[in-house]
């Protein structure tokens, strides 16, 4: 018993040395299919490079993107915050307009 104890504290210390993580690991932390990952992968939802066929993911960059889930910052202000701004005057512009009234 106590062999099978160290060994699982050890894998569990190897886990935390590697500096990538696995899409087992990501499915198993989200509580989501392996195929579902797969998919935030190839859509960059989930930060990743690409080599080849294979996704490499930074340890460091998942948690990072796993600490800010359910942050709401939409896709086009983290890409372009100008347009961003735009839609959400004209937004306003459409919530204010005197023909609404």
């Amino acid at each position: 018993m106590e062999d099978r104890d160290a060994a699982v504290r050890q894998a569990g210390t190897f886990q935390a040395m590697r500096t990538t993580i696995t899409v087992p690991e990501i499915s198993e932390r989200l509580g989501i299919c392996e195929e579902t990952v797969y998919e935030m992968l190839r859509d960059q939802a989930i930060p990743n490079i690409r080599y080849g066929r294979r996704f490499i993911i930074s340890r460091k960059a998942y948690e990072r993107w796993e600490a800010t889930i359910g942050e709401a910052v939409p896709r086009a202000a983290a890409k372009d915050p100008k347009a961003a701004e735009a839609s959400d005057s004209t937004a306003s512009r459409k919530a204010f307009s005197p023909k609404a009234a």
